[in-house]
């Protein structure tokens, strides 16, 4: 009974600082805390000893020692660096065990501080800062194993094609039925963000020459041009057809004055 009560009393003298780190409830939008969240591609150097909170993704995690991890965060394709060690008064090695048991991907919030880099950091996009981790806690976690690695679906051809690449390729039916995951990588996160843009450009180039925007009907009652390629669909109680042009409410639209 004295060496369980020894024991007991030593474990809860190692694991301090526990309110430092955990799983956090559902919140439900019952409560706002009123705390800032920092962009992840906003940290830069310039702001080190600067403390910032940052909600991403866990993209990597790798326990160096019971005292000491490493961490990438993920927020949508900004990545950043993540130091975790043991310290005598918040920071324990439960504290470091629980974070390095994190799942990957799950989405977890951080308070930590800016620290500049002594050397340019090339695996993440934040290349002259990492953050010195204080908090730590598990907002959504990941259930299960996931289908395929990140750092396997986001691996170029060009390491595929050296002779000592021992990588797993990702299948495409493999991404295509797994869609939602295969669209965190970060090539695929800049072919959106480069198609929001054209078409952004596209539309600010035409409001300049004092284009109207409109929105014409897409099911329609009837089909609009003749032959077989006619999408049909049944809509409640008769049939309904998709648009194949635009032509006609564009036509209308010209007949009552609104130009172009």
């Amino acid at each position: 009974e004295r060496e369980a009560a020894e024991r007991a009393a030593r474990e809860a003298a190692e694991n301090y600082g526990t309110e430092n780190y955990g799983k956090l409830p559902m919140n439900k939008s019952q409560e706002r805390k009123g705390v800032c969240r920092i962009r992840v591609a906003d940290i830069n150097a310039s702001r080190a000893g600067e403390t910032v909170n940052i909600r991403a993704r866990v993209h990597t995690s790798r326990a160096k020692s019971a005292k000491l991890a490493f961490f990438v965060f993920r927020q949508q394709e900004s990545t950043i660096q993540g130091v975790l060690t043991v310290d005598e008064t918040n920071i324990s090695k439960n504290f470091v065990k629980f974070a390095s048991n994190v799942p990957v991907e799950s989405i977890v919030i951080i308070e930590g501080v800016v620290i500049q880099t002594k050397e340019e950091i090339k695996s993440t996009t934040v290349s002259d800062a990492e953050l010195q981790i204080k908090k730590f806690y598990v907002m959504s976690e990941t259930h299960g194993r996931l289908p395929f690695s990140l750092e396997d679906a986001s691996r170029s051809e060009e390491e595929f094609s050296k002779d000592d690449a021992q990588f797993s390729r990702v299948a495409l039916d493999t991404r295509l039925n797994n869609r939602v995951v295969d669209l965190r990588t970060i090539a695929n996160q800049g072919i959106f963000r480069i198609q929001s843009g054209v078409c952004q450009l596209f539309r600010e180039f035409l409001l300049s020459k004092s284009f109207i925007e409109i929105h014409t009907p897409k099911i329609i009652g009837a089909a609009s041009e003749g032959g077989s390629n006619v999408f049909s669909i049944k809509y409640f109680k008769g049939e309904a057809y998709l648009a194949q042009s635009p032509q006609l409410y564009k036509q209308m639209c010209i007949c009552s004055d609104f130009e172009r």
